[in-house]
């Protein structure tokens, strides 16, 4: 198969899963967030337009401690879900969500959206371990979330939509998901950094030390190794909240509540730390 051929393959699972039809909503509202001048009653009429249970899913993902609720309160409407998550991380999830949606019952494509969850979450840990700024850890965040979306779409196509005599096989997949990739981040006018941090296909230094676009490597294969011989779960070991700082968040439990929120707890398994369990042993 040459390059105009997988490019037009490329085009038609774009085409088909972008549709109104398909997403169940019109995506080019999504726009509208974009608007710098755009006023609190223009973003919570988009409420109603993306469905209830995109709001639901978005709410949930906002109001965890994960993303500052202890600290800024809980967030009551969509115009403060956008602005905890920011408006690009909104607009990911969005997508993300729905494409989830649209393979709802499919194994296949639910891994590749719990590894996406879990890189996002292990990247800004990361990032934040490494010394680096919210800002860039953020960023991080929303460049593994949006790494697979491609492999994504074409699970679920492959799956529920493909009709003709092309096969759609893994490895294509693997080959050229990050072409799609580009394509949807071209497609919603997602910012130019995530170009870079998801489509360059080795480490990033800087002067003196690794650059945000390795973080999103180094967290996307720490994930991808975790599912691939862990049963398909993020499994870590963390220390858990103890009666003494039961009302002060673990990192560990915000990262439990936010895949709560998500709807992929099973996809987590948070071990004790060692010393722990050896004093529930006596």
């Amino acid at each position: 198969m040459d390059d105009n051929e997988i490019a037009t393959q490329i085009e038609i699972i774009e085409l088909t899963l972008i549709k109104d039809s398909a997403l169940g909503f019109d995506p080019t509202i999504l726009f509208v967030l974009d608007d710098v001048e755009i006023g609190q009653r223009e973003i919570e009429n988009l409420k109603s337009k993306l469905g209830t249970d995109v709001f639901a899913y978005l709410f949930s993902i906002a109001n965890s401690a994960y993303h500052g609720s202890l600290k800024m309160g809980p967030v009551k409407n969509f115009f403060d879900v956008v602005n905890r998550l920011g408006v690009q991380h909104t607009k990911v999830l969005i997508l993300l969500y729905v494409m989830h949606r649209l393979a709802r019952g499919d194994h296949d494509a639910e891994i590749i959206f719990a590894k996406s969850f879990s890189a996002a979450i292990v990247g800004r840990i990361m990032a934040r371990g490494f010394g680096f700024r919210d800002d860039g850890a953020r960023q991080v965040e929303l460049a593994c979330l949006l790494a697979s979306f491609g492999a994504l779409m074409m699970m679920v196509y492959r799956n529920h939509y493909h009709t003709g005599d092309f096969v759609l096989s893994n490895d294509f997949i693997e080959q050229n998901h990050s072409y799609l990739t580009e394509r949807i981040m071209r497609r919603f006018q997602l910012p130019e950094y995530l170009y870079e941090m998801i489509l360059t296909n080795c480490f990033v230094f800087d002067r003196m030390g690794i650059g945000l676009t390795t973080v999103v490597k180094l967290a996307i294969s720490a994930v991808d190794w975790s599912f691939r011989t862990l049963n398909n779960k993020l499994v870590f070991r963390s220390p858990c909240t103890s009666m003494e700082d039961r009302f002060t968040p673990s990192l560990a439990g915000m990262i439990e509540e936010q895949f709560a929120a998500a709807g992929l707890i099973k996809y987590l398994v948070i071990l004790p730390k060692t010393d722990q369990v050896q004093e529930n042993m006596h």
